[in-house]
């Protein structure tokens, strides 16, 4: 037996008999380790436990106390839909006035890009654990449209400054160009251009305006500023007004019962020119309206800008 070694003696209770049982020190040292291990490990889970026990109790006392910060949140989503949609109202009317200022339009691409940042989702910290369980709302997500929203406001801005910048430098080409419908009131459109079921013979050709079904008498007005070329009764066109744009535009009004202007009279976006009626090879009180630029005849619902 070495020196560093140990005697452990045990005495029963009551009775004279010994139990001796010898450790040696490394013995000793191990067990001693063993149970601070042990002491250590039971330590730190119960340390754990204690901590999310209590991380637990706070969030579910922040969750209790977060309730009217999240009806806030449900407020504001709501608020954000009402934004997408007048921004989807917005971004018509963009597209409008660049047709009319022959920029071309945005496309849904470069809107969900925006300006100043790039379409790869940021890495947020996740809040909703401190929300209710019955939010509506990921609150993320709110940051994100939040974030899209104000990128999309700067862009359409900086859109609208373009387009400011090229009507003003051709001012005089836009109060030309036909851009409203002919009759502003109590009508219906009862044939667009392109192919159609003639009326009189039933067979298909070609229909090179709008037709706008009205009463007799409905003010016609000329779609943008010009000069009347022709003011007279054309065969089977009825009463007939041309009028000359200028920028090789010109706008046709046919089957009108009055005509208020004459030939060389110039006339101005609005200003009324005569009057809806069933004269010429007609089968009904309406307005047939064309719009051509040279020769060739244009789709005149490409020319209604009226809510501009």
């Amino acid at each position: 037996m070495g020196k560093n070694n140990y005697k452990l003696i045990l005495i029963k209770e009551g009775q004279f008999d010994l139990k001796q049982i010898n450790l040696s020190t490394s013995t000793i040292l191990l067990g001693s380790a063993g149970l601070l291990s042990l002491f250590i490990a039971l330590f730190f889970l119960m340390s754990n436990t204690l901590i999310n026990f209590t991380l637990e109790s706070e969030i579910d006392s922040h969750r209790e106390n977060n309730k009217e910060f999240a009806d806030k949140i449900n407020e504001a989503a709501e608020k954000l839909e009402s934004i997408d949609q007048q921004l989807s109202k917005i971004k018509l009317l963009d597209d409008n006035l660049r047709k009319m200022a022959k920029l071309p339009t945005l496309t849904d691409d470069i809107r969900k890009l925006g300006v100043g940042g790039d379409n790869k989702p940021k890495k947020e910290q996740d809040f909703n654990y401190l929300l209710p369980e019955d939010v509506e709302h990921d609150l993320n997500l709110i940051f994100e449209k939040t974030d899209y929203f104000t990128r999309l406001v700067n862009l359409e801005f900086i859109s609208y400054e373009e387009i400011d910048e090229t009507i003003s430098s051709k001012i005089s080409y836009y109060h030309q160009l036909p851009a409203i419908h002919p009759v502003k009131d109590n009508y219906a459109s009862s044939s667009g251009f392109g192919y159609r079921k003639d009326p009189f013979s039933r067979k298909y050709t070609f229909h090179s305006g709008d037709d706008f079904s009205a009463r007799v008498g409905t003010p016609v007005v000329s779609t943008g500023e010009g000069r009347v070329k022709t003011s007279r009764v054309n065969g089977s066109f009825g009463n007939y007004i041309e009028i000359d744009h200028g920028n090789g535009f010109t706008t046709i009004y046919a089957h009108l019962s009055r005509r208020h202007v004459k030939k060389g009279q110039k006339v101005f976006r609005g200003q009324k020119i005569g009057e809806v009626g069933n004269t010429g090879r007609s089968t009904a009180p309406h307005l047939h309206y064309e719009v051509k630029y040279g020769r060739k005849s244009l789709d005149p619902s490409q020319y209604y800008f009226d809510s501009l």
